[in-house]
């Protein structure tokens, strides 16, 4: 056994006798360090939102910034209603008072938009009228009604728009306000109050309206809703607020939950291994006090909880308890055989101390690779997930050794029932490592090619959709709108000429109106282009009104100046509508894709090829952006894909080089990656045979678990040393090792596999099924460390790795 190791157990035993000789002063420095981060916790955020996946300097969030703050905020909440006739004037008087509800109580609103104030325009060859489609009211005439009906129908304008193509659906469309109010009086009417808002976006003084805000409207707006609803008056919700509205509400009901869970899973475990109050007490004291100060600094650096880093507590409470495991275990062996308190705490610290700092330290390595990555909230779970373990790791060595020292323990003189048959369980597996080990070795090798060609099937998902359950009301509102008004979110574009005036050109409106029906032909396996909205079809519809509304002028006019002279005249209407598609300069227009709630994944396909198209029609002389919702979900796969690549290669470069330091053999250091990488492969192939997709949040798993599994390997390899420096025989070291380490190894893998079984229990299909596969991976790396790591040093060390 090296020399070095040997110093290092000796220090470990010296720093015992220094915190315990000064236990209380030690304590009273742990509690200041743990209370002055815990205090922050009031000021932790949530953030659910789309753009909060990305990074606000990534390129996608600017460009997305600045579309904002030229044209307002693109997530429309979207009200829809069933009914069987949407012009029987019953159902129009209930859906114009919603109307005039939401629009009179509803806060941070910028305006409400349905068939009530939906724009007609209309006119003759001199005179222009844009005017509400139900500018008098609901008509009592018959035949005024069916009049507006027949020009509602016949809109292509309204059409998926504010009435889906049978005529059963129609719609409210609610628009928020762009900034924050910050505590000023604001009213979506209040020119003076958009004006200041818009100027202060442009120059950075304000931030966009926050999440509390929109949450705050969205409750209100749900309340108001619930009043309304009937048989004959249906309504469903979409659009991106509404969607992560729901996954803060239930982030955090299920945060709560896990933690509950967790703490139960733990207490019960640690009970049937300790069978003493001290043995649950302080370990859950330990991982509380960590998961308390790490928390308590993600508030204070100003990170939030997102959909990501919910997992965070019940990673730290599960794998900050494995190292008070196996500490608690050889201290308590060693104080019921003698009865010396510090002498055994003071052994537990020399024979495990070093094992704990090096599964520490692989453990926040593996997370750590995280912190890389171009998704924020990832980034933000590597981060402060390593910061957590490091914490739970000075938690356990000085903390859990100083309570030790304070409280009043008792040594049991007998061996519950519970540890002899866990003890008979280990000698088992240790002869069945020693005489099977070849027939391991193949089985592990036989699992790893296997799971490289499954691997090959593995489905690549981004869908926060499909987060929910298929039952959830959010889901089911939102298919229902995209089935049935062709989209609820959108792609937005923004053309840039670069010229005043530049949108009046023929042949710019030209190019626009041919990519927007070639735009429309765009489809995939589950998407398709639902509604484009463009100045190119105002100014059709502008055109065709100056001519009597003959459908045979639907047309975009040559001449710069007609166009011109026809945009003033609708300009000068009292319409505001053009301020929405166009900048104050014409030189800038919008084009909205609106689309189903699908996987992003096929998106990015979709925005290659918009991008493509647009370059074709336009060239190098109008610069063109593609933002919005469905593009920052694109993008977000893409890039947690990418940066998961370098976090895996890190994670296994890092692990891979901290075994051969921790083993002092190049060879044997290499080979004990094979019991951690085994049942990695093995949670791949998992996944591919239960068509569990690799998403934002089980990409994480193989650097997570290779963290934790990693720590039974050191554990045993670092035992496996000791004996076999001592005895200088294999199969006797194999079985001393399982004998010393094997219940800490079971117990621990069972506790760290519990801490994520109980994300089954999760209200959302992601969390579910990271849970599931980590806790198969970890049950898995049980199995393979117990008996894959005893095969390889049997067939290896015999072979002449004596030198251990």
């Amino acid at each position: 056994m090296n020399n070095w190791r040997l110093k290092v157990e000796k220090q470990f035993e010296h720093f015992s006798d220094l915190i315990t000789k000064h236990r209380f002063k030690t304590l009273f420095l742990v509690s200041v360090m743990v209370i002055s981060l815990a205090i922050h916790l009031p000021k932790i955020t949530i953030d659910t939102s789309t753009e909060g996946f990305l990074y606000p300097d990534d390129p996608q969030i600017l460009m997305y910034n600045d579309f904002r703050n030229q044209f307002g905020r693109d997530e429309k909440i979207i009200v829809a209603v069933k009914t069987d006739d949407v012009f029987s004037p019953r159902f129009l008087e209930k859906l114009f008072s919603l109307h005039d509800e939401l629009k009179e109580q509803l806060p941070y609103i910028k305006e409400v938009n349905s068939l009530k104030n939906a724009r007609r325009t209309t006119g003759t060859e001199d005179a222009l009228v844009v005017e509400e489609l139900f500018t008098e009211g609901i008509p009592g005439d018959a035949q005024r009604l069916e009049q507006i009906r027949a020009y509602a129908q016949d809109n292509s304008i309204y059409e998926n728009l504010y009435l889906s193509e049978d005529g059963t659906f129609t719609t409210i469309m609610i628009t928020t306000n762009t900034y924050t109010s910050l505590g000023r009086e604001t009213a979506a009417d209040d020119a003076f109050s958009e004006g200041f808002e818009e100027e202060s976006g442009k120059d950075g003084s304000l931030p966009f309206i926050s999440v509390e805000e929109t949450n705050a409207l969205i409750s209100k707006l749900e309340s108001i809703l619930n009043r309304y609803r009937s048989d004959d008056f249906e309504i469903y919700e979409a659009g991106s607020p509404i969607v992560t509205k729901n996954l803060q509400s239930t982030l955090v009901a299920d945060m709560s939950k896990f933690v509950l869970y967790v703490v139960a899973t733990i207490s019960l475990l640690l009970l049937v291994m300790f069978r003493r109050l001290s043995g649950i007490v302080l370990p859950l004291t330990v991982v509380v006090l960590t998961l308390l100060a790490t928390v308590g600094l993600m508030a204070l650096s100003g990170a939030p909880i997102t959909s990501m880093t919910q997992i965070l507590p019940s990673l730290l409470l599960a794998v900050g308890v494995g190292a008070s495991v196996h500490l608690l275990a050889m201290f308590f062996h060693k104080f019921d055989a003698t009865g010396d308190k510090n002498g055994a705490i003071a052994y537990a610290l020399g024979h495990s101390g070093l094992a704990i700092v090096m599964t520490s330290v692989t453990t926040a390595a593996s997370l750590s690779s995280f912190s890389i990555s171009d998704i924020q909230p990832v980034a933000n779970l590597g981060i402060f997930a390593s910061i957590g373990v490091i914490l739970a790791l000075v938690m356990t060595l000085v903390f859990l050794p100083v309570m030790l020292a304070i409280l009043p323990i008792k040594a049991k003189k007998e061996r519950s029932a519970a540890h002899g048959m866990l003890d008979d369980l280990t000698l088992v597996i240790a002869d069945v490592s020693i005489r099977y080990r070849r027939s391991i070795v193949i089985a592990a090798l036989v699992v790893m090619v296997g799971s490289v060609v499954l691997a090959a099937q593995m489905r690549f998902s981004h869908n926060p959709l499909h987060w929910f359950k298929k039952d959830n009301t959010v889901r089911i509102n939102t298919e229902v709108i995209d089935r049935e008004l062709k989209g609820s979110i959108s792609i937005e574009v923004v053309l840039d000429t670069h010229k005043e005036n530049g949108v009046y050109a023929p042949a710019f409106l030209k190019a626009l109106e041919s990519a927007s029906k070639e735009i429309y032909t765009f489809k995939g396996d589950n998407y398709f282009i639902g509604k484009i909205v463009n100045v190119a079809d105002v100014l059709k519809e502008i055109h065709m009104a100056l001519h009597e509304n003959d459908k045979a002028f639907y047309v975009i006019p040559q001449d710069p100046d007609l166009i011109a002279q026809e945009f003033l005249l609708f300009e000068n209407s009292g319409s505001d509508d053009l301020e929405e598609i166009v900048d104050s300069q014409f030189s800038k227009t919008r084009l909205s894709v609106k689309a189903p709630w699908v996987d992003a994944v096929e998106y990015v396909a979709l925005i290659e090829q918009l991008d493509a198209l647009l370059a074709q029609k336009f060239g190098d002389e109008v610069s063109v952006s593609v933002t919005g919702t469905l593009p920052i979900l694109a993008t977000t796969i893409t890039k947690s894909i990418e940066s998961s690549i370098e976090s895996y290669i890190i994670a296994f470069m890092v692990i891979a080089l901290l075994m051969v330091l921790l083993i002092g053999d190049v060879k044997l250091g290499l080979l004990s990656m094979l019991p951690n990488l085994t049942p990695i492969m093995f949670g791949v192939a998992f996944m591919v045979v239960f068509e569990l997709p690799l998403d934002m949040f089980t990409i994480l798993i193989g650097a997570i678990a290779i963290g934790m599994v990693v720590d039974d390997t050191i554990h045993y390899m670092h035992n496996f040393k000791r004996y076999y420096f001592l005895h200088k025989d294999v199969d006797a070291a194999i079985r001393m090792t399982l004998a010393s380490t094997g219940r800490a190894i079971i117990i621990t893998s069972i506790v760290l596999s519990s801490g994520f079984f109980v994300f089954v229990f999760s209200s959302m299909n992601n969390v579910l099924n990271f849970g599931l596969i980590t806790g198969v991976t970890v049950l898995m790396a049980m199995v393979t460390n117990l008996l894959l790591t005893g095969a390889l040093m049997k067939i290896f060390v015999k072979k002449g790795a004596a030198k251990l």
